[in-house]
């Protein structure tokens, strides 16, 4: 006998299907339906627009009582994705007391949509991805967009980096400024662990349906983050010398049994 929740998301399938909502596809990937695989792709009219990222949705049989645990397969270099474990951070789904039972996978999947195109940056999870994008938002779609060629990957719980030794040697040239930074916030104890959780990018998701559709048309939200100030990390002049340093460091660090075919 199928339980409530399975139930509930051949509703949400339904809902998927009559919408068709644009950038987005999602699919069940377990004949109970606990399971879910799906691709977003950010909003028009955002440079995020043409890169798609894999998901993965699973569900419980508490469903819709409790929120699904969604995690990104393709990481994003973002301030609201956790860069080593591919965790979204949305306070409605890591908070069960700020869930709604009215929210269904469509709700989800498009908020998810949101915050990728929409960076929050109160609370972030990925400190260095906040703070390039507020420093220099033009470097971070370069970094966005050059990682988006050669994704990190999860695969069974451990991370999957670029087998081809030059694009390797790329992507460590765009990790290493980013090890540098992640090693200034330590040197100012700043708190990497998230103790705060990220609001929704829509604040009041389920009475906002107007906004959404607003969202939908144009690709744009406040850009709340523009006014968000982040600790100073210290000085930021640093010599070639250490860059290349760094970049060393940070490849003989690799586990080369991960690169291997």
């Amino acid at each position: 006998m199928h339980c409530r929740a399975y139930f509930l998301l051949e509703r949400d399938i339904q809902e998927l299907k009559e919408n068709n909502f644009k950038g987005i596809t999602a699919f069940p990937v377990s004949e109970d339906l606990m399971e879910w695989g799906a691709d977003i792709e950010g909003l028009q009219n955002t440079f995020w627009h043409g890169l798609f990222f894999q998901l993965t949705i699973k569900f419980t049989s508490q469903y819709n009582f409790v929120p699904p645990v969604v995690k990104f397969i393709t990481i994003p270099f973002h301030p609201n994705v956790d860069q080593n474990t591919g965790r979204v951070c949305i306070d409605f789904l890591d908070d069960p007391e700020k869930w709604n039972t009215n929210y269904t996978l469509s709700s989800i999947l498009l908020t998810l949509q949101v915050m990728l195109s929409n960076p929050v940056l109160e609370n972030p999870v990925n400190l260095e991805a906040a703070r390039m994008l507020i420093k220099d938002e033009s470097l971070y779609k370069q970094i966005v967009l050059r990682l988006f060629s050669q994704p990190i990957q999860l695969r069974e719980n451990s991370l999957e980096f670029p087998k081809d030794p030059d694009k390797l040697t790329r992507y460590a040239a765009a990790v290493a400024g980013l090890a540098r930074e992640s090693r200034r916030l330590s040197k100012a104890n700043y708190p990497t662990e998230r103790n705060q959780l990220c609001p929704t990018p829509i604040e009041n998701f389920a009475d906002t349906q107007t906004e959404m559709d607003s969202v939908m048309k144009t690709g744009r939200t406040n850009e709340r983050w523009k006014s968000v100030a982040l600790p100073d990390g210290g000085n930021e002049s640093e010599s070639w010398e250490e860059e290349v340093e760094d970049l060393v460091t940070w490849t003989n660090t690799l586990n080369t049994n991960i690169l291997e075919d």
